[in-house]
């Protein structure tokens, strides 16, 4: 990785994270950051889980319900990879699966469409888990499996420590 600290990025392989509005999120009494420096070991045991995890989100015989689920948790752990290997980890602060999406617009640059897109995605999965809806949609899978391999596709060339040794 190499820092440049005068333009306030960080460059890792052909990417480059926005740290300036991450260091942001460090400050306060309650930080939704914390800096850190990437543990590769465990963003490789992630990156391989949400492998795995797109693998079963696509598997037509389980059920819609746990493809969902998979296919949500896949898009967290990629989402949290990022941010890790961007050095930086979620300071467990209320609201720190939404934080995670939306600072995808800085450690993948991804537009706002597409972050917002898993926040959606994530509330909808609160609604799910909270009883406040029995049955997710065919749709909505297929979006979240979509978004999750997106990811997949942006994280492995952008943090290629991150990815496992077996793939």
């Amino acid at each position: 990785m190499k820092r440049d600290w005068n333009n306030c990025y960080l460059q890792t392989g052909e990417h480059m994270v926005r740290r300036a509005n991450l260091d942001n999120l460090t400050k306060g009494a309650r930080p939704a950051l914390h800096a850190a420096a990437p543990n590769w070991d465990v963003l490789k045991g992630l990156t391989e889980r949400a492998i795995n995890a797109i693998f079963d989100a696509r598997r037509k015989t389980n059920t819609l319900a746990t493809r969902f689920a998979t296919g949500y948790n896949a898009a967290f752990w990629l989402a949290r990879a990022a941010l890790e290997a961007s050095g930086y980890r979620l300071a467990g602060s209320e609201g720190h699966r939404t934080m995670v999406f939306q600072c995808l617009a800085h450690t993948l640059e991804w537009d706002d469409d597409r972050w917002r897109r898993l926040d959606d995605l994530h509330r909808l999965r609160n609604r799910f888990d909270y009883g406040d809806i029995i049955d997710v949609p065919e749709g909505q899978v297929e979006a979240i499996v979509a978004d999750a391999q997106a990811l997949l596709d942006d994280v492995l060339p952008a943090f290629p420590r991150a990815k496992p040794q077996k793939q």
